[in-house]
């Protein structure tokens, strides 16, 4: 009997699409995998900048820090923000610093960074110094207008003020949460954020973003219960 080792034609239609299938569903599920470590690493970022602002109010009269402005990192008023304050609290450089070494060591998205999300999208320019690229940024509306800084203890409701979450990409280190709403959401749907009591957790797309009316008025904001809020009381306006 002669012995026939090949496939025949029709074996082979059969099976190229079955391994096609299989193919596409493993890399799927290694696309899955990666997305997972990334909002993982991710929310072990926030985290450690929830301790370190923990530990910057315990050394400054409960006081939240300043917000940032769009000058730059290296601003003078920007010396006082909390991308230069709060690293030390967790043995890493000041951003201001890391811009403006010789030769400059700007965190960018795809690197291991505690300034820089994993799933950060790329970015098509160099930041400089001057127009830098965050892509965590402090919630805008919990201090008050020209860098009134309010302390932790103003938050009604503490585990569900905004204190930290992720950045709209751009060269700001803040947002109102009015325009994050219209950024793809890096995770799963959602984004991570931290609260003013220091915990870091992951909230889905339609609970923390905000119309633009509802962004520039705290009573508005606090009308409903909300699983998470931006103005840290009823009271507290952008003034």
């Amino acid at each position: 009997m002669k012995r026939h080792d090949a496939f025949t034609l029709t074996e082979l239609l059969v099976l190229v699409p079955i391994i096609g299938l299989v193919g596409a569903v493993l890399f799927a599920s290694l696309d899955s995998d990666k997305q997972t470590l990334q909002a993982a690493q991710c929310l072990s970022n926030m985290r450690q900048w929830g301790l370190a602002m923990g530990m910057y109010c315990n050394d400054n009269h409960d006081y939240i820090p300043y917000e940032g402005s769009a000058n730059g990192v290296d601003d003078s008023i920007d010396l006082s923000a909390w991308f230069n304050v709060l690293p030390r609290y967790m043995n890493q450089p000041r951003l201001e610093d890391l811009y403006t070494s010789s030769p400059p060591n700007i965190p960018l998205p795809g690197q291991r960074s505690i300034h820089i999300c994993p799933s950060a999208p790329n970015i098509t320019h160099t930041p400089t110094s001057g127009a830098p690229y965050f892509s965590y940024a402090m919630n805008r509306v919990y201090n008050g207008a020209s860098g009134h800084l309010r302390p932790r203890s103003i938050a009604a409701l503490p585990s569900q003020v905004i204190f930290l979450s992720e950045s709209e990409n751009n060269q700001y280190p803040f947002t109102d949460g009015g325009f994050l709403g219209q950024v793809p959401p890096r995770h799963s749907g959602g984004m991570n954020f931290v609260f003013v009591d220091g915990h870091a957790q992951w909230y889905k797309l339609s609970d923390y973003s905000r119309t633009s009316t509802e962004a520039s008025n705290p009573l508005l904001e606090w009308l409903t219960p909300r699983a998470l809020y931006w103005y840290p009381c009823r009271a507290c306006n952008k003034t």
